[in-house]
């Protein structure tokens, strides 16, 4: 029986095609080939017009639905006020970027477009406004009707003193700001100006996903909509954000008499990966390819030389630089667009480090011209430093013993081990001195400064969503008679497979799944052997995930793994020392950075187990964040599932238990913080459905003393 299913899954896989419309959904397309959709004139990325033409990331959505469902489908502007009046009495239509709340559902259907973004506070004055706390009793810029407005006032309305100061557009609150009328402005990052301005995060905030709203007539066209994002693919989508930028800058600059006719040098600071490095005498890297989006930006104003590497006073732009490598009076440093926290590496039986002085008294191997040379030279004592020309010697010196250690960017590591199947090297300690990737601009070119820094920043502000339609999923043509016998016979091989491999599988099921239990155990006991505390908080935590993981509804075997494998999250204290995870107090910058290595320690220990990919993804990912201040800086549903079910269960339960270093909360205490937490640190879906069972949660901590 499962292989008349395998075969009939590979069959109907091989007639599946882009659009597979109902009888209904045709019908309506029959009788609206011209439907409108209706937008107001706001200037972003998103949309906006030149001359008479629409552009921007809307009006490429409607042309790429309109060819594939050979339809005429077209944007009408109105004004804001008119669209909101029309949108607020029900009229039927489809309308961009109305924000999907709660009340408008009861109305509406909501279709997200492909875009995420958040809300920020924009200002000049650097001196007096550093955090939120500096805009108590500063005029700040409102518009009424944006959806930011009411996210930002719902929550700091009351927290801060701030003066509200009401606008009906855009262009308002920055003639005010420029002015100094305002002190700041509220907006979300599609937002964009001819300044980059300074902009304070608003994390506490959840992010905005530009939406279609659908009046609940139009029921068809929901369902249209929702099938074209689902076969949307990625590549597509990337496409389309990347052509809809660069549009809107050509479109913003071209007008700029200070940009017209500079003739401009340019070049990389440095030869390193992943920033700028050659391949068979051609520069790759983050460096060239945004360079070759500046180019086709400035095509028709700004002349560049093609850059190589050199120093920074060789050329009038500098695309990689760090600021210890710059003259920093004769530039303007943009925002940074790559940043690391300084790693120390060495083999796997190697030491351990907490701090940079640990490596006093040992050979350390550098790169020629190493950005953090002074940094590591006033900081240790004794240090022998031996020079390489590039990373792989680096790599190979440590390999073979003739360096203790090295320093550089961790993701650096990851990519030769990799890449170069070299697992016996590790990350030893993260250390505190970041380090980040600028691109120079010589301060005699102010204006291209100003553009290339707003490039930088709205690049950096762009989210695509992910994992909600994009599948890559392989579609096949059905009048394709010579694929269709390929995928036949391909099917047949994989059932002759995969019969023989149940038949193995039967035999080692048993052998394997008892050596799986042996390990765990001994994994459980070697992390009790560190922290005898965690003894009870590992029992639960594997209680709460198989709760937590039935209650959304995973499939039964991903609930049968988590509910014995969560609780060897923490498996990599085994090699923190002893006074950092005994300390009663609250950890220093320094010994936060050796405890937040635990995760990769784990990782190490386990990578090469036959342990399943959901007990390592739980290991290294269990301290990601929902807003990406994690330690590894994944956001969203970039965590992987598993890793956001364990996070959320453990914080609960180590808000809860009595520590050397604190007393327990209550349960409500600790769900206040949770509830606080939705949307920063917790998936906010997992997030409420904890909340709702919350009482289930306070039975099984103290069901399980």
């Amino acid at each position: 029986m499962k292989l008349f299913w395998f075969l009939l899954v590979c069959l109907c896989s091989s007639f599946s095609y882009a659009f597979e419309l109902t009888d209904e959904e045709q019908e309506w397309i029959n009788h609206n080939q011209n439907f409108m959709f209706y937008n107001d004139d706001y200037d972003s990325r998103l949309f906006f017009i030149e001359g008479e033409e629409k552009k921007g990331l809307y009006n490429y959505l409607i042309k790429d639905i309109n060819k594939k469902l050979n339809t005429e489908f077209t944007i009408e502007v109105k004004d804001v006020d008119v669209l909101h009046k029309q949108f607020n009495n029900l009229e039927t239509g489809a309308y961009f970027d109305f924000a999907n709340t709660k009340e408008r559902r009861a109305n509406y259907f909501f279709v997200p477009t492909l875009y995420r973004v958040s809300t920020k506070v924009y200002f000049k004055d650097t001196l007096n406004i550093e955090d939120l706390v500096s805009l108590n009793n500063k005029k700040l810029g409102l518009i009424e009707d944006w959806y930011s407005t009411t996210n930002f006032v719902n929550k700091y309305s009351g927290k801060i003193a701030y003066i509200p100061v009401k606008f009906n557009s855009l262009n308002e609150l920055v003639t005010a700001l420029n002015a100094g009328e305002i002190d700041a402005f509220v907006a979300d990052t599609q937002v964009i100006t001819d300044k980059a301005y300074p902009t304070l995060d608003l994390p506490r905030l959840e992010n905005l996903y530009t939406s279609f709203a659908i009046s609940k007539d139009q029921v068809e066209l929901h369902s249209i909509l929702i099938k074209y994002f689902t076969e949307l693919k990625s590549a597509e989508v990337k496409e389309m954000v990347k052509k809809s930028r660069e549009d809107y800058f050509i479109y913003l600059f071209k007008k700029s008499k200070e940009l017209n006719g500079l003739k401009v040098s340019a070049g990389y600071g440095f030869n390193d990966f992943p920033t700028s490095y050659l391949v068979n005498n051609e520069y790759h890297g983050i460096a060239p390819t945004l360079f070759d989006s500046i180019k086709l930006i400035f095509k028709d104003v700004v002349t560049f030389t093609e850059p190589t590497t050199g120093e920074c006073i060789e050329f009038d732009i500098l695309l990689s630089t760090f600021k210890s490598q710059c003259v920093t009076e004769k530039y303007f440093l943009t925002k940074p667009y790559y940043s690391f926290e300084l790693s120390v590496f060495n083999k796997l039986e190697g030491n351990f480090i907490s701090r940079i002085a640990d490596v006093n008294y040992s050979t350390v191997g550098m790169l020629k011209n190493a950005y953090y040379y002074d940094y590591v030279k006033n900081n240790t004592l004794n240090v022998k430093m031996v020079f390489f020309d590039t990373f792989e010697e680096i790599i190979k010196a440590i390999n073979d013993g003739r360096v203790d250690y090295a320093f550089g960017d961790q993701r650096l590591l990851l990519n030769h081990t990799i890449n170069h199947d070299m697992y016996d090297l590790k990350t030893a300690g993260i250390l505190t001195e970041k380090v980040s990737v600028y691109i120079a601009v010589k301060k005699e070119y102010k204006a291209l400064f100003d553009a290339i820094n707003l490039i930088s920043i709205s690049s950096d502000n762009e989210r695509l969503i992910k994992n909600i339609y994009i599948n890559e999923n392989k579609k096949y043509k059905r009048n394709d008679l010579w694929l269709l016998i390929g995928i036949l016979s391909t099917c047949l091989l994989i059932i002759a497979l995969l019969l023989i491999r149940d038949y193995v599988a039967k035999k080692t099921k048993d052998r394997l799944l008892t050596m799986n239990e042996s390990l765990i155990g001994s994994l459980e006991m070697a992390s009790l052997y560190s922290d005898e505390e965690t003894s009870e908080h590992n029992k639960r935590i594997n209680i709460y995930s198989g709760y937590l993981s039935n209650l959304l509804g995973m499939p039964k075997a991903f609930v049968q793994d988590i509910q014995m494998i969560a609780s060897l999250h923490d498996i990599g204290k085994i090699g923190i020392p002893h006074y950092i995870l005994k300390k009663p107090g609250k950890l220093d910058p320094d010994e936060f950075n050796v405890m937040k290595q635990h995760v990769n320690i784990g990782y190490e220990i386990i990578k090469n187990t036959e342990l399943s990919v959901i007990t390592k993804n739980i290991v290294l990912y269990h301290h990601e964040k929902w807003n990406g201040k994690g330690y590894l800086n994944l956001i969203g549903e970039e965590i992987p599932i598993e890793a956001r079910i364990v996070s959320i269960v453990d914080v609960y339960d180590a808000l809860r238990q009595k520590r050397i270093y604190k007393e327990g909360f209550t349960h409500e205490v600790s769900i206040k913080i949770i509830e606080e937490e939705r949307g920063v640190s917790f998936d906010p879906v997992i997030t409420d459905l904890f909340l709702h069972y919350h009482e289930e949660f306070r039975a099984i901590f103290e069901n399980n003393q």
